[in-house]
């Protein structure tokens, strides 16, 4: 699986959150269950287009959140039980949750405009 096809990077946050978000949000999809291997350092830096050291990063940050294991030359893989999984999955659906609840209010919406909207696009979708 290409992980990174169909990502694309944005101006507002650090690269290297932007990555771990993405690997975040493919576990939590499934995509990427336990065992999983990333792409090396240099191959993500190489599709991306950016510093190898901002990959680093990313993986490290991944690694010392115990979601990423790189044991010598062998490359990197996921590490992530059940419960992870869940955890992860239910920390990202309250962040987007928030994210849309908060944009909503900025522009002045009422909670049933939000809900007749959500059932919209529920619909449609």
């Amino acid at each position: 699986m290409d992980i990174w096809a169909g990502f694309s990077l944005n101006r507002k946050e650090a690269v290297y959150l932007q990555l771990v978000r993405r690997v975040r949000q493919l576990v939590a999809a499934g995509q990427l269950p336990d065992g999983a291997p990333l792409p090396s350092r240099r191959e993500t830096a190489a599709q991306l287009e950016i510093n190898p050291n901002t990959v680093q990063k990313a993986y490290k940050m991944l690694e010392e959140a115990g979601l990423l294991a790189t044991e010598g030359n062998s490359g990197s893989v996921i590490r992530c039980t059940e419960a992870v999984r869940r955890d992860i999955s239910a920390e990202l659906m309250q962040e987007a949750g928030a994210d849309f609840v908060r944009s909503a209010k900025e522009m002045g919406l009422s909670y049933k405009q939000v809900i007749d909207l959500l059932s919209a696009l529920w619909e449609s979708g």
